[in-house]
């Protein structure tokens, strides 16, 4: 057995991060380091800094001093050398919680004092149940220090334009040590590691282009989420951690504990799934700020990466990316090495790049200047349109409304070209036919051979239709209301869950189901950026959210709407109101298959209005005097209420006043801005 002589409790040197007074002030302002959580920064900076990836510290959980081993984890044996440590620093806990002070084993003595001799049983006891492994990460952080030459100066600009604080720019040393083609076992992807669906928001994410694995698109976005973060929180450590775990999740832990102390929060908040890596994510932070200010110390002398001077050029033709390659005289690779945004399909010679995609060019592989070069591209090498597109491969996630949108079809069309008597029904792998359109463009050919004359949609025209129609009702009632009560079920944009029970195989569910029934954090993750608290409170109550009627709740809950209605004294006709608190019955369901149904409801909604539009920036505006907040949201704004709702979540859109100012996400349109069809 490896020994490592644990930490004890003691008093630790704050190492200075900063260069001038001010700066420092400055940074102790926007990202306090509490004397609460400097063992658990420690922790981090050893992580970072003393074992590389082959290694790791076996520790307690929630007590970061409590190192008990290093354990070596390198090859197959590793995974059986990490199970034998547990278990016997398990037995030690035990052992010691059983009683034992006498005839102690080095170990053991080092376990208890650590713990100290005035220990209860019971702590000791329950330390036996979190013991964890923490990896160590000194080699990917050196190498995410030499990495991030290559960006680190137009990150640093990036925040610098947003207003935001500098020290915002070493994230990615907590996300992906600054790897561009980092992607996780949840799916978070690129330098910064956004999920889908939040990426979406911010970001082009299709078929074809994923500028997630952009490190400047990505940067941009990043600034504008933990600018979103912040607008809500009003704090930068919440912010970022709820870059981590959902600033839904950092309201709740606000409100019911009474504070915005990151430090408070980190101890004693115990929401669903705050677990190991949200309470030490701004801790992890902190520790990366330190040990990115003083790398030569920690590592001696890093040579960085230098950063390209690239020219850009706007595609104004869709063009196959061996044509450009051959015409700019540079290879295929080097040209995915700086367009990292492009999927496979563009490099497989199956997809053409975009019309109006931005290519970015180093200036030092040019022979001539980019736009130059790229005006006396052959004709023949330019096309007005893209390849047409055949079939499409499930993946989780996917609904049938979301692929016709993204591939510039109706809903119905694809539902037709697959024989499909209903769009809830799909499931991962499965492959489907897309319309092919003649030369004409208007013919879509089914797979059992039918024909069907359509006219072709740029966007599925549905979701903004029951978008729309939701806002026209919330008008029609006063500006206050989602919609009238009544039994009929949930729009279209709801996944299919009333027709299937949570049990049945996945073969037979609809994707989207599929991903987030299974568990409820699913779609918390998916909600990431969405401040609405769709949780049930203690007393059975809920808060009633933007795009959501009696029915749906009834539905979710198998009851009839009158019973909702009659419990919560609502005449017949009478619209649930935006913010008001309802009370459900939860004698058919669980509180949690509420939740889950819930949350898939709003996670497709929002998914399908991102598959079509992405916050470019947001604005302040002033309310004037006989303004409705819903009117403006649908004629001036244009944006949905749920939408508004999510960039002012503390506002009471019934008691609107003159003067009151508000922030507006600017939408555009992906259609237009990324015609990939």
């Amino acid at each position: 057995m490896n020994t490592f002589k644990i930490t004890l409790p003691g008093v630790f040197f704050i190492m200075a991060v900063c260069a001038a007074p001010v700066a420092c002030a400055t940074q102790a302002e926007n990202f306090p380091r509490p004397a609460e959580l400097e063992h658990d920064v420690q922790f981090w900076i050893k992580v970072y800094t003393q074992i590389d990836t082959g290694r790791g510290y076996l520790h307690d959980a929630e007590n970061l001093t409590v190192i008990y081993d290093t354990v070596n984890i390198e090859g197959r044996a590793g995974a059986a050398k990490t199970r034998r440590a547990k278990a016997y620093y398990k037995a030690i806990l035990k052992t010691l919680a059983a009683g034992k002070r006498a005839g102690l084993s080095r170990d053991e003595r080092r376990v208890l004092a650590v713990w100290g001799a005035d220990v209860s049983r019971q702590r000791l006891q329950q330390a036996a149940g979190r013991i964890r492994l923490q990896r160590g990460q000194s080699n990917r952080f050196k190498a995410g220090i030499k990495r991030s030459g290559e960006w680190r100066a137009y990150i640093d600009q990036t925040f610098k334009d947003f207003g935001m604080p500098p020290q915002l720019s070493v994230l990615p040393h907590v996300e992906s040590s600054f790897n561009p083609n980092a992607y996780s076992h949840v799916g978070a992807a690129g330098m910064w590691q956004f999920i889908r669906s939040t990426g979406r928001r911010y970001m082009q994410i299709d078929y074809l282009v994923d500028e997630r694995m952009d490190p400047f698109a990505a940067t941009v976005a990043a600034a504008r989420l933990l600018q979103h973060n912040y607008s809500v929180t009003k704090s930068w450590p919440l912010a970022l951690t709820a870059y981590n775990h959902g600033v839904a999740s950092m309201r709740r832990a606000m409100h019911k504990l009474g504070t915005s102390d990151i430090a408070a929060i980190v101890r004693n908040y115990k929401g669903r799934a705050f677990g190991f890596a949200s309470r030490n994510f701004y801790v992890a932070f902190l520790a990366a700020l330190e040990v990115d200010a003083n790398a030569e110390k920690y590592f001696g002398a890093v040579k960085k990466h230098q950063p390209f001077d690239y020219q850009l050029v706007t595609m104004a033709d869709y063009v196959f990316a061996k044509d450009i390659a051959d015409h700019f005289q540079i290879s295929e690779s080097q040209l995915k090495r700086h367009n990292r945004s492009l999927l496979s399909a563009i490099w497989n010679g199956t997809k053409r790049i975009p019309k109006g995609f931005q290519l970015r060019i180093p200036e030092s592989l040019l022979t001539d200047s980019a736009r130059t070069l790229m005006a006396s591209l052959p004709a023949e090498k330019r096309f007005s349109e893209q390849t047409p597109d055949l079939f499409h491969i499930v993946a989780r996630g996917d609904t049938i409304s979301e692929i016709a949108a993204r591939y510039g079809f109706k809903m119905r069309a694809v539902m037709l070209a697959n024989n499909m008597r209903s769009g809830h029904y799909i499931r991962i792998g499965q492959k489907l036919r897309l319309p092919v359109k003649d030369n004409t463009g208007i013919t879509v050919l089914a797979s059992a051979g039918q024909t069907m004359a359509v006219k072709p949609a740029a966007v599925q025209a549905e979701p903004p239709a029951r978008l729309e129609a939701v806002a026209k009702s919330s008008l029609q009632h006063g500006g206050m209301v989602v919609a009238k009560t009544g039994t009929t079920g949930p729009p279209a944009q709801a996944p299919a869950l009333r027709n299937h029970s949570e049990k049945q195989a996945k073969s037979d569910i609809d994707v989207t189901a599929v991903a987030q029934v299974s568990h409820a954090v699913a779609s918390d993750a998916a909600l990431l950026t969405d401040p609405a608290d769709y949780t049930v409170a203690a007393d059975n109550t809920i808060e009633v959210q933007s795009a959501e009627t009696l029915g749906h709740y009834a539905e979710w809950l198998d009851v009839r709407a009158s019973r909702l209605r009659a419990i919560n004294r609502l005449r017949f006709g009478k619209p649930v109101v935006v913010g008001n608190r309802l009370q459900l019955d939860f004698s058919r369901v669980s509180r949690d298959h509420f939740e889950r149904h819930r949350m898939a409801y709003q996670k497709n909604l929002q998914e399908t209005f991102f598959s079509q539009y992405r916050i470019q920036s947001t604005y302040r505006y002033t309310i004037k005097r006989g303004e409705s907040l819903w009117a403006l949201a649908l004629t001036k704004f244009k944006v949905p209420i749920w939408l508004l709702r999510q960039h002012n979540p503390d506002l009471d859109f019934n008691l609107m006043r003159a003067g009151l100012v508000i922030t507006v996400p600017n939408l555009i349109s992906t259609v237009s801005s990324a015609d990939t069809r």
